[in-house]
């Protein structure tokens, strides 16, 4: 799938975590990271995003399925050789997202500018969903430590946080994590109001899969490994 081409300077010192950790209980017990869409895996489809964006340096989560999704990483490592992509593994993943996010923030160096959180399981967004949020980064008041979109109220990913945020994550002991922090500091907080569900749409269940497909016509499938 070609690429659109990255606008310099859009994600310049940034890094970016993809949270891809979790069991897919509900999914069957399976990634739904390899979910494809149009043949192109939600993973690989975040991964391109990334790029598109210009964010140069990008860490995968990994936990329950690990081992399966190792070697994609690998792969989309070798296929977008402009982004340091690497990984993670949260050997407790079930412990919640703070775990993953700290895990992630471990493996990235100690200061870049942001960092910008996205799933792997987000099936609708696009190139310009990231740099929405990321302009809203650059353009934020100084007292803003996060940036986090959201449509009819409710909070979505990619978002973006800066030193504070990140400190809080790392020193934390037990499951805390943004969600937490947002709470907890609502002043240091910028909503970013959408008139879109992209941001605020993951997968978790089958009917997930047929409620994208009835409303808008987006077909995910397993691949043949999955089925």
């Amino acid at each position: 799938m070609a690429a659109s081409r990255a606008v310099p300077g859009e994600g310049a010192g940034l890094a970016a975590i993809v949270m891809a950790a979790g069991a897919g209980r509900r999914m069957g017990g399976r990634p739904k990271a390899l979910l494809q869409r149009d043949g192109e895996s939600l993973l690989a489809r975040q991964i391109r995003l990334l790029q598109e964006a210009g964010i140069h340096q990008a860490v995968v989560v990994l936990g329950h399925h690990a081992e399966r999704l190792q070697p994609v990483v690998s792969q989309l490592a070798g296929d977008h050789p402009a982004l340091d992509l690497r990984s993670t593994r949260n050997p407790r993943p079930d412990d919640g997202p703070g775990g993953s996010l700290r895990c992630g923030l471990a493996a990235l160096p100690p200061a870049p500018g942001g960092v910008l959180v996205l799933l792997a399981d987000q099936p609708l967004l696009e190139v310009d969903d990231l740099r929405a949020v990321l302009t809203a980064w650059r353009d934020r008041p100084g007292a803003i430590e996060l940036v986090v979109p959201t449509h009819a109220g409710q909070p979505g990913h990619p978002l973006v946080f800066g030193p504070a945020v990140r400190a809080a994550v790392q020193g934390a002991a037990d499951a805390t994590g943004v969600r937490e922090w947002r709470r907890a500091h609502p002043e240091r907080v910028q909503a970013l109001a959408l008139d879109h569900a992209r941001c605020s749409t993951d997968i978790d269940t089958p009917q997930d899969l047929i409620r994208l497909r009835d409303a808008l016509g987006v077909d995910l499938r397993w691949p043949r490994s999955e089925e």
